[in-house]
């Protein structure tokens, strides 16, 4: 033991040369894995028959002295590489032996049983075990050994030379300076100055380190340290600050822990900035490895990414303290100038000596009077320096890199330090102007990449990054509120000082100050900060801090909403436009913090007023539209005729008995003697003060009655003349009738600014907007009317006939895999010539199936992986396919003598050609567009900007209807020069938008912006996460919901609306909902032909297998009773045998249809389709491919020929008109209206006919039934 004990203190010693940190307590061969140390120490814990024998035999079951400490001497030697709770807590009574050697053992024995008992009390557990025995321990070797006495000794390395030996005592030292009565005798005692006089570089410097970080703990002690002759406090602050750069890890950390609490002392903060602390403190963060954008520290070790972690939310602690410390300065510099400008009683500062702490109430307190009440240009010596040394960059880099930071625990708590220091910073300009600048950060790859700082914290402040963390959403939010709430022009005595700073003196500076503050708003809302601030108002969790942040989000919503662009997009919303935000008034999410729902009502009603231009009462529940209503009719005149007013005096006056007064009147007046009986039968009662509830209900009119006097009591004279100090002055006759038309001329529907003299005899109403060629809603008069009002019976005809046809869907038949148990279809497209039905598979096949006869007539294999998008042209000869993930993910394919792929683009996950000429594709790939020239296949334009990107989960570019503009991740792109043109605001994750085809709009999701003004112009919720596909000519919208891509979606996609299941159809002239058809599946995708005939949809038949199949309805035809009924029994047959049946009966119906003019002729080709359907093909054969194709054009041409003849025998404005109308024989009046040659065709009840038969009457001129 003897020999392996010297070999370990040699070890030991040559260790400690190398300058290991002295607070490391890693296992020396972790902490430096070169150490022979640590070697020897991994070769004596790997025999255990020796260590056991060194516990068991020498230590426990020994009884010579020698032997007992030559084993305590090599446990305590091999202690740094040890577990403790293992040696001292498993092995029973080794604890309780130690403790009689420390207590009755000879030298050196009791030594080492000492030391060994310190090592074992480092295990909080045994310290709590032995808290008895530990005290009385202490209290003796305390008093007997003349600790206090030593203590100086040993801090004195001139005399131990052992500097072992004195960083030991400084631990010693650091421990007992947590008493506050050891700590005050210390500094009384000159014990700072012992500090100080510890030579650096050296261990025990390290140790200087944790004494003055105890030391700034006791608040006490260290005002007395401030209250040091000025020079030794400054040589305390020069020794910390080089413990700041150049000592161990740990001693860089408790010196900056200690900077972190002295802060609020005056006289530290001054000294600190005197010797240049800032960039000292600063450079911690700025030499950081694991900030590097090229690397991010990938070379470093666990434990140095770790200590670096550590380093950075260490060093953003101190400087928050920093920065509140210097801006509660400022705010009292600031008001000391207020009051030598106006007046008032001098604010006397703080003591130097004395600790200023603010909380954090506190802190936004000052930095909004700062933001209020400061010069518009306020000079502010820390920020400079700050700015000078680029951390504002810094920080926004540090919280980006920080949000990555999964495994470290105090990553929270480091981006919500970086956030309050911006939130800080934030009351100058110049910091916000550098929050809308770019930042080098990494993506989600670990690519650079360059993104606005503003979107850092917007992205932070949604909580997605940390999810139910509120105090970080706090900060981000106040660093928002900072940037878009400043006042528009600061208060004008500011502007004559600037807090001491006589050189920075500067004239009016409004207009500078304004143009920061818009420039905030628009990297606001460019950066998607309203669809932010938007999603708090509606939070809920979590639920104790949801109150005060929608305060919060709300509060940055007034300030944003100052902003005309983002006020017109706001009044839009359904927050506003519905209502909503009323409905979020009403209760707080927790009742126990209703003084923060009390807030968010404020806001939330200067937020309607801002936006509506109109105050608002608390308590109201009223929506945007009525608040508009409103203000037409407070701006509206109000007039009467004086003599109707004189008449109902005069009526007044004869009910009450006063006739010779009422004669007077009437001859003075003039009146009409025979008006009294009229007067009386047509005057409604009056009131001159009518109640709210009554105008807020607006369903009967107003009654007017005098006030009653019931219930009247006496009043002496003092308590009348007390009470008429206090009401307010009578209102006039005058004021009272007007009162009361006002209330009239509010309950109309579409009040006008303009009317005419109101009277008081009848009711006033305003007349409603009608126009006289209105057409009737009703089918049959609209029909009639076609005659007198082409083209569609008279105004708003078309509308009313897209309401009638595409609110009718019949299922005709159904599409499936015929040789598959599960059907696998993913996506569909009629053909050009639409005689084919195109059907991706989830296999990467692409199948054509024959509309009518339902049969397969062709597969091609386009992709290894399931086709998600097809895209014929509409020559028919090339055909555009997408793919989920194997390469190539899109093609374009030839389809004119044999199917071949002519281009592949490899990583365009989505394409499509361009809409006007068809000579280009455009592909997306993620945020990117590419331009493709179809002939060459080469890539023409490559469109991206990384600063615009709105990362759309599910963006697909798209051309406008001339080719000239491209919507690219809600961007809008100019072709011509491919230049960036407007960006669009972001209200959801994952639809990116296309044009209308009218190419005046742009829709994205529920919003519809117009391109012209780029104006916010409609919403519409019911379109929300829809796939939209529009008819032919643009007029009516389909809107399937979007499959979700992982489960966390489908959850949320199944809470948020209830047509997963479902399509919509809307009208796309007015985006008015037409119907809602419910298929009871889950739709993958949706396609229409160019005729209106028919309409495809992709169905899932299984919830948990994929089953999908192909449902073909028929547009503009109800489902029949009897179809409905059977529906399901005739799922549960052979799905082939089916669809033959089925394709086969429907052709009669068909080829009769009158609704859609352009297969009401088909007769005469029905028998040779459907003997082509009959003929055998062979996909793999290219002149069976060639044929098909080119009898399909010879087909379409016969029925443009025979459609050609027969329009001739009709009405030329009959054409796109003829409706069907299904006819129930009993007394129906529908004939009576009917003055005009049509034709209806009459569906008969199952009993009177044949399964398919179909019965056509032609009616003339009939007048009656």
């Amino acid at each position: 033991n003897q020999w392996k004990n010297t070999l370990v203190e040699r070890e030991t010693e040559e260790y400690h040369k190398a300058d290991p940190d002295p607070f490391d307590d890693r296992h020396p061969g972790r902490a430096d894995p070169e150490c022979m140390l640590g070697h020897l120490l991994k070769i004596l814990f790997k025999n255990d028959d020796f260590m056991n024998a060194l516990v068991n035999s020498y230590v426990m079951s020994s009884r010579e002295v020698a032997l007992n400490t030559a084993a305590c001497r090599l446990l305590l030697n091999i202690m740094p590489g040890l577990e403790t709770a293992v040696v001292f807590q498993e092995k029973e009574g080794i604890v309780e032996r130690l403790f009689k050697w420390a207590q009755e053992a000879e030298q050196p024995l009791r030594i080492y049983a000492t030391g060994l008992l310190a090592g074992a009390m480092e295990n909080q557990d045994i310290a709590a075990n032995y808290r008895e025995e530990n005290s009385v321990l202490l209290l003796a070797v305390f008093m007997q050994l003349g600790a206090r006495e030593l203590l100086m000794h040993y801090m004195d390395l001139k005399q131990t030379n052992d500097v072992q030996l004195t960083f030991e005592a400084l631990k010693y030292l650091a421990s007992l300076l947590l008493h506050k009565k050891f700590a005050a005798e210390f500094v009384a005692h000159g014990g700072v100055s012992k500090l100080l006089e510890i030579p650096r570089p050296s261990m025990a410097a390290t140790g200087v380190s944790l004494c003055l970080y105890y030391l700034a703990y006791n608040q006490d002690a260290m005002e007395r340290v401030c209250m040091l002759p000025h020079s030794l406090l400054s040589e305390v602050v020069s020794y910390t600050l080089w413990l700041l750069e150049c000592s161990h890890a740990s001693g860089c950390c408790h010196a900056t822990m200690f900077f972190s609490i002295c802060f609020s002392f005056r006289a530290v903060l001054d000294l600190f900035d005197k010797q240049d602390g800032l960039r000292r403190l600063v450079n911690l963060i700025s030499t950081l490895e694991i900030l590097n954008p090229e690397d991010q520290g990938a070379l470093l070790s666990d434990d140095e990414i770790f200590s670096s972690r550590q380093t950075a939310k260490h060093t953003c602690m101190a400087l928050r303290r920093y920065f509140e410390a210097h801006l509660g300065i400022k705010v009292e510099q600031v008001k000391q100038s207020l009051q030598r400008t106006e007046g008032g009683a001098l604010i006397h500062p703080q003591p130097y000596y004395k600790a200023c702490s603010y909380t954090h109430e506190q802190v936004v307190e000052m930095v909004e009077f700062l933001i209020d009440f400061g010069p518009a240009r306020l000079y502010w010596e820390p920020a400079e320096v700050f700015h000078k040394l680029s951390c504002v960059q810094l920080l926004l880099q540090l919280i980006s890199i920080a949000c990555d930071w999964r495994t470290y625990y105090g990553r929270a708590d480091t981006v919500r330090y970086a956030l309050d220091i911006l939130s800080i910073l934030t009351v100058i300009p110049k910091t916000q102007l550098l929050l809308s600048e770019n930042v080098a950060v990494l993506d989600e790859n670990g690519s650079t990449i360059s993104t606005v700082g503003m979107s850092i914290v917007l992205v932070v402040a949604e909580g997605e990054v940390f999810v139910n963390d509120a105090e970080i959403q706090k900060s981000a939010l106040q660093v928002i509120i900072n940037c878009v709430c400043a006042p528009d022009k600061r208060v004008s005595s500011i502007g004559k000082f600037i807090s001491g700073t006589p050189r920075r003196r500067l004239p009016q500076t409004h207009r500078a100050s304004e143009s920061v503050l818009v420039k905030m708003w628009n990297v606001v809302q460019s950066n998607n900060g309203i669809k932010v601030l938007l999603s708090l108002l509606t939070i809920k969790m979590p639920i104790t801090d949801a109150d005060q942040i929608r305060a919060l989000a709300c509060k940055a919503l007034v300030g944003l909403a100052r902003s005309a662009a983002v006020r017109q997009i706001i009044s839009k919303l359904p927050l506003f436009s519905s209502g909503q935000i009323q409905q979020l008034m009403k209760e707080p999410v927790l009742q126990d913090k209703r003084s923060e729902h009390v807030r968010f009502c404020k806001y939330a009603a200067e937020l309607i007023e801002r936006v509506s231009g109109k105050p608002l009462l608390i308590g109201t529940d009223v929506s945007l539209a009525r608040l508009q209503r409103a203000s037409v009719v407070a701006q509206s005149r109000i007039s009467f005729p004086e003599k109707e007013l004189l008449l109902l005096i005069r009526n007044h006056l004869l009910s009450k008995g006063l006739t010779d007064t009422a004669t007077a009147l009437t001859k003075e007046a003039e009146l009409p003697m025979g008006l009294h009986a009229l007067a009386h039968a047509s005057v409604p009662p009056f009131t001159p003060r009518p109640s709210p509830c009554a105008a807020a209900g607006g369903k009967k009119p107003k009654v007017l009655r005098q006030k009653s006097d019931h219930g009247a009591f006496s009043q002496s004279p003092a308590m009348k003349k007390q009470l008429d100090r206090h009401l307010p002055s009578p209102p006039s006759l005058d004021s009272i009738i007007t009162e009361y038309l006002r209330e009239q001329h509010a309950r109309c529907k579409n009040p006008v600014t303009t009317c005419p003299p109101f009277s008081l005899f009848t009711p006033h109403q305003c007349p409603e907007s009608k126009q006289r060629r209105q057409a009737p809603t009703n089918f049959t008069p609209r029909h009639t009317r076609r005659v007198v009002y082409p083209k569609y019976g008279g105004v708003d005809g078309g509308c009313f006939d897209r309401h009638l046809i595409f609110s009718r869907f019949r299922p005709i038949s159904v599409f499936r895999e015929a040789e598959e148990d599960e059907s696998g279809f993913m996506c569909c497209a009629f053909s050009a010539r639409e005689r084919f039905l195109m059907l991706g598979t989830c296999t990467g096949q692409l199948k054509l199936y024959n509309v009518f006869s339902g049969q397969e007539e062709a597969s091609y294999s386009c992709h290894s992986s399931a086709i998600t998008h097809l895209e014929p042209s509409r020559d028919g000869s090339l055909l555009l396919t997408s793919a989920s993930w194997s390469y190539p993910l899109s093609a374009l394919w030839g389809m004119k003598s044999v199917f071949i792929m002519k281009h592949s683009f490899l990583d365009d996950h989505y394409v499509e050609f361009s809409k006007l000429s068809q000579d280009r594709v455009i592909g997306t790939k993620e945020h990117i567009a590419h331009i493709y020239d179809i002939q060459s296949g080469q890539k023409l334009l490559t469109l991206n900007n990384p600063d615009l990107a709105n990362n759309y989960k599910r963006n697909c570019a798209t051309f406008n209807p001339t080719d000239d503009l491209v919507l690219n991740d809600g961007v809008m792109w100019d072709v011509r020069t491919s230049q960036a043109i407007h960006k669009f605001d972001k209200f959801n994750m994952n639809i990116s938008g296309v044009f209308h085809p009218n190419g005046l709009e742009v829709i994205i999701n529920t919003e519809i912006w117009d391109l012209r003004t780029f104006h916010l112009i409609h919403t519409v919720p019911a379109l929300d996460q829809c796939r939209i596909v529009f008819n032919n000519n643009g007029t009516v919208i389909y809107g399937a919901m979007l499959q979700a891509d992982d489960e966390d979606d489908i959850m949320d996609q199944q809470m948020k609306s209830p047509f997963g299941s479902s399509f919509r159809t809307f009208d796309a002239t007015d985006y008015k909902p037409i119907a809602t058809i419910d298929v009871k599946r889950n739709i993958f995708d949706l396609c229409t032909d160019t005729k209106d005939c028919y309409l495809a949809v992709i169905e899932n038949q299984d919830s948990i297998n994929m089953d999908t199949v192909c449902r073909l309805y028929e547009v503009g035809r109800q489902r029949l009773a009897e179809e409905e009924e059977d529906e399901e029994d005739q799922e549960e047959d052979d799905q082939d045998e089916e669809d033959d049946d089925d394709s086969d009966d429907d052709m009669d119906d068909i080829d009769t249809d009158p609704l859609l003019a352009e297969l009401e002729n088909e007769n005469n080709g029905e028998e040779e389709e459907e003997e082509d359907g009959e003929q055998d093909f062979s996909p793999s054969d290219d002149e069976e491919v060639a044929r098909l194709l080119d009898e399909e054009a010879d087909d379409d041409e016969e029925d443009d020929d025979d459609d050609d003849d027969e329009d001739d025998d009709d009405d030329e404005d009959s054409d796109d008109n003829e409706r069907d109308v299904e006819l129930v024989l009993d007394n129906s009046k529908l004939f009576d209206n009917m003055h005009t040659h049509t034709h209806i065709d009459v569906l008969l009840p199952s009993h009177w006919r044949k399964p398919t038969q179909k019965f056509r009457f032609y009616i003339t001129s009939m007048s009656s039934r």
